[in-house]
């Protein structure tokens, strides 16, 4: 189940490679009968699966069951808890990433020759040129995981990736940090990352 738990300025994390059917997620929720309501409104297997996935590592953080919520935006929360949450899927990978207090975002990537073509939508001009080598995609695709993540924290104030939040240049290793301007605040953010041949993750504490 898991792949690793990280754990960063009091943030815990969990990356899980998921292989589980549904009726194995169903069986690692101790009360099934919490989530049921929400689960049977789910109409693809893959939507249920990320679904039970998302609960069965918030669980398995913190040794307890949680009821996650949604706002207005769609940003999850603990239900009548200070407990800050973000999830991230991609294909058969599950992020999350918890702090008891601060916000937190999180984004996992597969890595992805689409970014190649994507990249002007989300890039302003200076990270363009900082940043985007023919030859190598993942600081274009670290960028936008940083800006998804971000997003997660931030919300409609940073709808906008391009004019909104900057990457600033770094020296890339197999982890470590960068730094993302937001315009809007004016305020700089740190944002943590891992690459491997598996994954792309990138996160922040607010």
């Amino acid at each position: 189940m898991i792949y690793k738990n990280l754990g960063v300025r009091d943030a815990a994390i969990l990356i899980w490679h998921l292989t589980e059917t549904e009726e194995e997620l169903k069986g690692m929720l101790s009360n099934f009968e919490l989530y049921k309501a929400e689960y049977e409104k789910l109409h693809t297997s893959k939507r249920r699966k990320e679904f039970l996935a998302s609960r069965v590592a918030l669980n398995s953080l913190h040794q307890c069951e949680f009821l996650i919520a949604y706002d207005a935006n769609g940003k999850p929360f603990v239900d009548q808890n200070t407990l800050q949450i973000s999830i991230s899927h991609c294909a058969s990978w599950v992020a999350v990433i918890t702090h008891p207090l601060r916000q937190v975002g999180i984004d996992i990537e597969l890595p992805s020759d689409k970014f190649r073509s994507l990249y002007v939508r989300f890039l302003n001009k200076v990270e363009q040129e900082a940043l985007f080598d023919t030859t190598d995609l993942l600081k274009v695709q670290l960028a936008w995981s940083a800006k998804e993540a971000l997003y997660k924290i931030i919300g409609e104030e940073a709808v906008n990736f391009a004019e909104q939040l900057e990457v600033l240049g770094f020296e890339m290793q197999q982890s470590g940090y960068f730094y993302v301007m937001h315009s809007v605040r004016n305020k700089k953010y740190t944002m943590y990352y891992v690459i491997n041949e598996f994954f792309n993750l990138v996160y922040c504490i607010g």
